[in-house]
């Protein structure tokens, strides 16, 4: 009685083990700003950057890609599978496009990864 005792919490123990779904999620977001948004910036009297309204796009290793959208302030969260991503922030039709930022994601909670557009403005 004692082995079949012993044999069903073997059992029970191996049943709460890992499951074989797929890997953990994790992710990034921030908020991506653009700038300079003044024609001539002088010392004393910076010109903030602005928020950014657009596309921020996670490209992995394997070539496969995910995107989301900014929110008014700037602001994104994107769902990512742990591993290496390039990310960038991209306008719908064309410039300005930020610079691609390379990231590893690992397991967990997501990370913060700020963003930011070169306008052009000089």
């Amino acid at each position: 009685m004692r082995r079949i005792a012993a044999a069903g919490l073997l059992l029970a123990l191996v049943a709460c083990g890992r499951t074989s779904g797929p890997a953990s999620s994790s992710g990034i977001f921030g908020t991506v700003t653009a700038g300079p948004t003044c024609p001539v910036e002088r010392a004393g009297s910076p010109c903030p950057p602005a928020p950014w309204v657009g596309t921020v796009r996670a490209t992995d290793d394997a070539g496969h890609g995910t995107e989301t959208r900014t929110d008014e302030s700037g602001n994104y969260t994107l769902t990512l599978e742990p591993g290496s991503y390039e990310v960038v922030a991209v306008t719908d039709g064309g410039p300005p496009t930020g610079q691609p930022v390379a990231i590893d994601v690992r397991a967990g909670p997501p990370v913060r990864l700020d963003l930011t557009v070169d306008t052009g403005i000089r």
